[in-house]
């Protein structure tokens, strides 16, 4: 007889939208005397989410929760829509934004248009304090890192949050297991390498983000990124996409901007193809004219020489040499270096892969900087004037 499973809310209710709701009920627990161990959880979280001492929390006379909070407003001649999820006033002088994310990323700094819009809604009586909250319960990727606010809220943080109060409310054991239910998914799937003995296609880091990105961290750690304010695309910044719903992961390590469309960037990318997952370094890099194109051309032709050369001076465990690609290079992105990913014998192979990769990004880019981007950069700044 099939084991019946557990009839819980947050197996169904998995939106973000589901999560304000979570979040607002949680919080409105301070209104109501009538289960005290709820309310005391209430101030934890306002503890929590406004970074202050403890003491201002029995301060707090009143707590507004405003979900969805949704207005237009000018700042600067500009129109901001401010469309909060969840916004809380403490005091009537408070306010705290919460951006809630369980899976996706903030864009065009949403957090600080909206505290921007906030201050110009309540210029006729100016709040003392705007506290911003990033809540984000799913897997938290490099745009996470870099989202600038003042509080940051992960899935383990509410775990540990809810944690003594399971046994309160059913709808608080709902959400609990299903959060530790995601938690628990993420590490598993982090495991590129992993399911053992399956086809190539069913492999985590074939399916899931996740594993592409723990790999591609493994290979160049956070310590290489030079991490910064915003979300931009930087160098060792790993970001993700995907082609036809299939997955890739992708690392930044040589990148330069001109005026308009004129830049190019060297990266790594985590992908598959008909072979199985891949490894490979690329060039991007566009052109819009026949004349260019011509350079394009030449320049790729540099790459893949000097990856060949670099290639060849290592003592090749791997059988690198299949994986220099030499063709016309002809699109705006190419790849010049295409690696099939074994993990068969992983436990015995990754240090070597990963040192092997690692040795020759850093000689290749050591090399382009010294040896090709000042001929590339000369020819680019004569595009600019033509």
């Amino acid at each position: 007889m099939k084991k019946a499973i557990r009839n819980s809310l947050f197996s169904f209710a998995t939106s973000e939208l589901s999560q304000d709701a979570f979040i607002c009920w949680c919080l409105n627990w301070f209104n109501d005397a009538s289960k005290p161990v709820l309310q005391e959880m209430a101030k934890k979280i306002i503890f929590k989410l406004t970074n202050v001492e403890e003491f201002f929390v029995e301060k707090i006379v009143s707590v507004d929760i405003f979900r969805q909070f949704s207005r237009k407003v000018k700042v600067d001649n500009k129109s901001i829509h401010v469309k909060i999820d969840v916004l809380v006033i403490v005091n009537n002088d408070i306010a705290v934004i919460i951006e809630d994310k369980t899976y996706s990323n903030e864009h065009d700094q949403q957090i600080e248009r909206y505290k921007r819009g906030l201050q110009e809604i309540y210029k006729e009586k100016p709040l003392s304090k705007i506290i911003t909250v990033y809540w984000k319960t799913g897997f938290y990727n490099d745009w996470d890192e870099v989202t600038v606010a003042d509080v940051k809220i992960t899935g383990e943080d509410v775990r540990d949050l809810l944690a003594d109060y399971l046994n309160e409310s059913e709808i608080i054991k709902d959400y609990f297991d299903c959060l530790e239910a995601n938690l628990q998914w993420q590490e598993e799937h982090k495991k590129y390498w992993l399911p053992l003995g399956v086809p190539w296609w069913e492999l985590n880091i074939v399916n899931y983000h996740i594993a592409q990105y723990t790999l591609l961290r493994e290979i160049f750690p956070e310590k290489r990124w030079d991490i910064s304010t915003g979300r931009y695309e930087g160098e060792y910044e790993i970001y993700m996409g995907s082609s036809f719903g299939r997955p890739w992961t992708q690392t930044t390590v040589k990148w330069s901007e001109f005026k308009k469309d004129e830049w190019y960037k060297l990266f790594w990318r985590i992908d598959s193809d008909k072979n199985g997952p891949y490894i490979s370094f690329r060039i991007c890099e566009w052109y819009y004219s026949k004349e260019k194109e011509k350079r394009h051309r030449q320049l790729y032709q540099k790459l893949s020489s000097l990856m060949a050369e670099i290639v060849g001076d290592i003592h090749d465990k791997l059988d690198l040499r299949k994986a220099v690609k030499s063709n016309k290079g002809g699109y705006n992105e190419a790849a010049f270096f295409h690696y099939h990913l074994d993990f068969s014998d992983w436990d015995n192979k990754k240090n070597l892969v990963i040192n092997t990769i690692r040795e020759i990004n850093d000689k290749f880019v050591a090399r382009f900087t010294d040896e090709i981007e000042p001929e590339f950069l000369e020819y680019k700044k004569e595009e600019s004037i033509e």
